[in-house]
């Protein structure tokens, strides 16, 4: 069953930013300090960068208590050092950190264990890196490695591209022969969606312009570069992250030819082009050598930098700051898009504008068999009771009706994306929906066609969503369990080219929350025969059929 329907994008968002507000203690402010998140703990972590002088502290920023928190790790840290790669292995739970520079410069790995909250060196097998400084660096969770290019030491800038891998400590040099111009003080960003590192501007001082203006995609499979289209200013130690739920690279101020920027560009890989973003106030200063993070569920945060004020320890979430917006096509049962009311337990597609991830996100069941109740920073509350989400996107989301809405005769859609909210929309609630999955299938779980007819007699299998309450009672967002069914309450019936139908089974459809499975006996009739499902005073759509063959 495809529950994750699309619908095209309509406007353009609007974005704005946020300051994020904490108390001492904090880090001091610095420069050239990276980020990670961790999502298991809802952690953004920073280590080093340069203040007074060259740092290796460990401080962890909690969104869930809206606190910093310096760490005291175990074992020996690594040296003060500004300007490092610091990348995420989610598998092992740790941060990686990669080269740098202080009165020297750094080609050393080392891992913090986020669980043992210590630090070691890592011996790494074979040739490395040229110690380096002002390079670039990412993440490879497809083939588990961390991928980093370019970079510069006292002996000159890098063209070279390096792959370390996670499970075997191991260093491969990937440079192919056609290679962007050697350079320093820029990142490079991955694109999970297309596979893709992608790498903006720099500088190539004493071989080339400072600050560049060029953008490159390295292809992760295949090891090559590819030029793409130039458009904002050229810069060097910006800030900047892939949003992956709203599919956009975000690149935001550093220094440019006529000094610190403060200036706003996003990137549409599916549309390869650049756009320079209006971003209303307050907003933070022109700034260099800060760094961003993604954030999922909320947007980028940058943080640090050089400012106006100077080394500045500052937070801000850069994100949407346009509400969402039910359209005219309003609320829909998920299987028959009907609308004008909504019933306990029913699966519905909300069609929006602004609504969610530009990249539609599809959820799966927890390990209790509990869907999630917010999916890709989307919550779509009725009567300021969450809904179990099935899927998001900025043009349709598919949730569940809670069941707990049956003793209600009426209730408030509102949805939240990032901080924003919908205005609120009033839909009566009846006691059972009847939208019947437009898909039959056969006994043998083929699906039925007029090419693959099911033999006369034989048993059809059919989904229906909006059955209202059940017995035993169905938890809202949880799939059956202990090989229990619940079936409706209300009285159900099915109809096979105006015939009765003998039902074989009934009850909610295994691995789902909010469909309903029936099996049930086709009659002798043969060719196209339309199928009915009543439950209660609901009634399916016309149009389902059932091909019978000819004996």
């Amino acid at each position: 069953m495809a529950l994750a329907l699309s619908a095209p994008l309509v406007a353009q968002p609007t974005y704005a930013f946020d300051p994020i507000l904490f108390e001492p203690p904090a880090p001091d402010g610095r420069i050239d300090a990276p980020l990670v998140y961790d999502p298991t703990d809802r952690r953004l972590y920073m280590f080093g960068g340069q203040s007074s002088g060259f740092l290796n502290d460990l401080w962890a920023y909690s969104f869930d208590q809206a606190a910093w928190t310096q760490l005291q790790p175990a074992g020996t840290p690594p040296a003060g050092r500004r300007g490092h790669t610091m990348v995420f292995d989610a598998m092992r739970r740790r941060l990686i950190v990669f080269g740098g520079q202080a009165r020297g410069f750094f080609n050393d790995v080392w891992e913090y264990d986020l669980a043992a909250n210590t630090w070691t060196e890592i011996a790494s097998v074979g040739r490395r890196p040229n110690t380096r400084y002002g390079h670039s660096g990412i993440t490879d969770t497809m083939r588990d490695r961390m991928v980093i290019s370019h970079g510069f030491t006292d002996a000159g800038r890098f063209d070279d591209t390096w792959s370390f891998d996670f499970a075997t400590n191991t260093w491969t040099e990937i440079s192919p022969t056609m290679r962007p111009l050697r350079r320093c003080l820029h990142h490079a960003v991955h694109d999970p969606n297309r596979d893709q590192m992608l790498l903006f501007g720099g500088c190539a001082s004493g071989v080339g312009p400072c600050p560049l203006d060029d953008f490159w995609a390295f292809d992760l499979e295949t090891h090559t570069w590819t030029q793409l289209p130039r458009e904002p200013p050229g810069r060097q130690f910006y800030g900047t992250a892939f949003d992956i739920e709203m599919d956009r690279m975000v690149v935001f101020g550093g220094d440019g030819n006529g000094g610190r920027l403060d200036d706003v560009w996003e990137y549409d890989p599916a549309a390869d082009t650049w756009r320079a973003l209006a971003v209303s106030d307050p907003r933070p200063s022109a700034r260099s050598r800060h760094q961003g993070q993604f954030i999922p569920g909320m947007g980028i945060v940058f943080f640090g930098g050089n400012a106006a004020e100077g080394r500045t320890n500052q937070l801000w979430r850069f994100s949407l700051a346009q509400a969402p917006e039910v359209t005219q096509a309003g609320v829909g049962n998920a299987f028959n898009f009907e609308g004008g009311s909504v019933a306990p337990g029913e699966i519905v597609s909300l069609f929006v504008r602004n609504g969610g991830p530009r990249r539609g996100v599809s959820s799966q069941f927890g390990a209790d068999g509990v869907l999630p109740f917010e999916i890709a920073g989307v919550t779509v509350t009725w009567n300021g009771m969450p809904s179990p989400a099935y899927f998001a996107s900025d043009g349709q989301l598919n949730v569940q009706i809670p069941y707990e809405k049956a003793t209600e005769s009426e209730v408030e859609l509102v949805i939240d994306f990032r901080g924003q909210s919908s205005g609120p929309v009033n839909l009566p609630v009846v006691a059972s929906k009847a939208g019947l999955f437009p898909v039959v299938f056969n006994q043998d779980g083929s699906i039925n066609s007029e090419q693959n007819p099911a033999p006369p007699e034989s048993i059809i299998i059919v989904f229906v969503t909006g059955q209202g309450v059940t017995s035993p009672p169905s938890p809202t967002g949880a799939y059956p369990m202990d090989g229990i069914f619940p079936e409706p309450v209300a009285e159900v019936t099915v109809e096979i080219g105006g015939d009765a139908a003998e039902t074989l089974f009934m009850g909610q459809a295994p691995f789902t929350a909010g469909v309903m499975q029936l099996n049930a006996r086709l009659g002798s009739a043969t060719g196209s025969r339309v199928i009915l499902i009543r439950i209660g005073q609901a009634v399916s759509q016309a149009g389902v059929v059932v091909w019978v063959q000819t004996p």
